[in-house]
C-alpha cells in the first residue's frame, strides 16, 4: 500500500488559534509525544499567530509554572523551556511590529 502525502494550506483563524491554545493546555504536564509535537508545530507557525494568542499562551505557561508541580519528564521540561524562550521572542517581535 502506497501512502500519498498531500500538502494543504489551512488559513489561520480565531477558531484555529483558540484550538492551539486548547492543545497547549492539554499538552502541559503530559509525559507523551504530544509535548514535542505541539511545541515543534507551534514554533513553526509562531510568527503568524496573533498577539492575543501569543499572550494567552504566555499566560497559560506562567499559570502552569506557578501552580503545577511537573512539566513531565526532563525531555518534556526541556521542550517547554525552549518553547517559552521562542514564545517570549515572538511576543517581543509582534509588539515591535505593532508599535507597542
Amino acid at each position: 500500500m502506497k501512502t500519498e502525502i498531500i500538502n494543504k494550506t489551512i488559513e489561520l483563524s480565531d477558531n484555529l488559534e483558540l484550538m492551539l491554545n486548547c492543545a497547549m493546555r492539554y499538552a502541559m504536564g503530559r509525559r507523551t509525544y504530544i509535548v514535542g509535537t505541539f511545541c515543534d508545530y507551534v514554533k513553526s507557525i509562531m510568527k503568524d499567530l496573533s498577539l492575543i494568542t501569543l499572550e494567552r499562551m504566555e499566560q497559560d505557561f506562567d499559570d502552569f509554572a506557578k501552580y503545577e508541580n511537573s512539566w513531565g519528564d526532563d525531555c518534556d521540561r526541556e521542550k517547554w523551556m525552549q518553547f517559552k524562550m521562542e514564545l517570549d521572542e515572538a511576543i517581543k517581535k509582534c509588539k515591535e511590529q505593532n508599535g507597542r
